[in-house]
């Protein structure tokens, strides 16, 4: 018999998933599959050995971009040879809504079993993994300041008010970039390094972006005039793509991005280290179900 293990946050968008967990088990025991369920803990304590000893030729992951983090990096670091599906169910799925994965669960778990895949490029931060994107500046406190609460209630609406609300207080520092070995200063309000196109929940930000070409996107958002700035915010918040105005926007394999001011990071939706930061990219360092 075929076995899967689904790994999922009970918590993750309101806790939606659990409302769909028995229609996950059902789907799979009709297709003479057996699912193996993973409930999530902070450490994901003993998920290597699940994957181990259940002999699953897959994992299967439902929760936000968080969750997928933590997964990702338990796969890599344990060297697990099991390909990877993502299962949206937070708040926020941008890498699955990037790759069309977050509707249509009975079409996906068809090419799960067909076994359809592809190997996407990570992104490393010293030992730390991430599948979709890290940032600092000016907007990286917004996602760890908004309200649980609003947050599950509004969805991405609550990181849309809770940044309107707080671009007048908006100040700018000098970011030096190191990119590829090429070096460059520039004053700004905050950097993006994606893997896809999908940042925040707003689709077209990195517009050239591929998941599998072994470089990410940086942009940096130019110091500007506050209605410069907003008429950028409702470029990105339009997803019809942004003018490069007042947008630094570079591709490299490996970056170094330092500050004049202390800065916490954010990767993959989760507070990571203070800069300066040190990125590179890991071509085809995981296989995921497409």
């Amino acid at each position: 018999m075929r076995k899967f293990l689904l790994v999922y946050n009970p918590v993750s968008g309101n806790a939606s998933f659990k409302q769909r967990l028995d229609e996950m088990i059902w789907r799979f025991q009709t297709l003479g599959c057996m699912l193996i369920l993973y409930r999530t803990d902070r450490e994901l304590t003993n998920l290597a050995l699940y994957v181990r000893e259940s002999e699953a030729e897959g994992v299967l992951v439902a929760g936000g971009d968080g969750t997928v983090h933590e997964v990702v990096n338990v796969i890599v670091r344990e060297k697990l040879a099991v390909p990877l599906a993502i299962i949206g169910s937070g708040t926020s799925n941008d890498f699955a809504t990037y790759l069309g994965l977050a509707d249509g669960l009975e079409a996906y778990i068809e090419r799960i079993l067909a076994h359809k895949t592809m190997r996407v490029d990570l992104g490393r931060i010293g030992e730390e993994y991430f599948i979709n994107v890290a940032s600092a500046g000016v907007m990286t406190n917004i996602a760890h300041e908004v309200d649980v609460r609003l947050k599950n209630t509004l969805g991405k609406m609550a990181y849309y008010l809770k940044g309107i609300s707080e671009l007048p207080k908006f100040r700018s520092v000098k970011f030096s970039i190191e990119a590829d070995g090429e070096m460059r200063e520039e004053e700004g309000f905050l950097f993006v390094i994606a893997n896809s196109g999908i940042v925040g929940s707003f689709n077209n930000v990195a517009t050239h972006a591929s998941i599998n070409d072994g470089k990410f996107d940086l942009l940096l958002v130019k110091k500007c005039s506050l209605p410069e700035l907003v008429a950028l915010t409702a470029e990105i918040v339009s997803g019809r793509g942004i003018s490069e105005k007042n947008v630094l926007y570079l591709q490299a394999s490996e970056f170094r991005i330092a500050a004049d001011a202390p800065l916490l990071s954010d990767v993959d939706g989760e507070q990571g280290p203070p800069l300066p930061m040190h990125v590179e990219v890991v071509p085809s360092a995981i296989e995921l179900f497409i």
